[in-house]
């Protein structure tokens, strides 16, 4: 057995998966904090993306394609979600409403340019780009690989120490599933969960993303 099928084989590929998206968030969570949670995510997607490249089976084109067509359909829906959110975090948590850009705007306006290099892209590399390319064979059934997927990101956030982050990564994580389905492209996913970060940033909720 060589080392490719090695690294295919069902064995390894449950372990990596133990690994990358339950260790190594677990660890994260109990000794990293703030903005050093940021390092491993990256080193990770690194890692990903490496791999990605150096895999004869991955279809490059998804890391640079851009479906304009599908983003254009796609504006009536992140319209309604950001009035939902907007309307959401004005009714639940009124304190946080649009505290950030107003009490820290310095930081907000530095936001919209470090939010897609240090949290979009990786996070989008690993949980759909390798995570739909690598666990495919390992969960063939496609409404399970969707539903794991949607589970592991949400748990993924718990890293925030928080209850709201896990259960609205769980829910928001469908659209980005849906999205990445639709285009597989790297490109569109990202743009739109930029869109959504951006907007809680905005209106406060990003306070549990923090």
């Amino acid at each position: 057995m060589n080392l490719r099928s090695i690294y295919n084989s069902s064995a390894f590929l449950v372990g990596e998966f133990i690994v990358f998206f339950v260790f190594i968030p677990f660890v994260v969570n109990k000794y990293m904090d703030g903005w050093l949670k940021i390092i491993p995510l990256m080193l990770i997607a690194g890692t990903f993306l490496l791999l990605l490249l150096s895999d004869p089976g991955f279809d490059r084109k998804v890391l640079f394609r851009f479906r304009k067509s599908y983003a254009k359909k796609s504006v009536v829906r992140i319209v309604i979600i950001s009035i939902l959110l907007v309307g959401f975090t004005w009714w639940i948590f009124p304190d946080l409403f649009f505290e950030y850009p107003m009490k820290h705007f310095g930081s907000y306006v530095v936001t919209f340019f470090l939010y897609p290099i240090a949290s979009v892209f990786p996070q989008e590399i690993i949980y759909r780009v390798y995570y739909f390319h690598r666990y495919e064979s390992l969960i063939p059934e496609k409404p399970l690989l969707m539903l794991s997927n949607a589970i592991i990101f949400g748990l993924t956030h718990f890293i925030y120490g928080n209850w709201v982050a896990p259960i609205a990564t769980f829910l928001v994580s469908w659209i980005f599933i849906y999205n990445y389905y639709q285009t597989k492209s790297l490109l569109n996913v990202s743009l739109e969960h930029y869109l959504y970060g951006i907007i809680m940033f905005t209106i406060g909720f990003g306070y549990f993303f923090q």
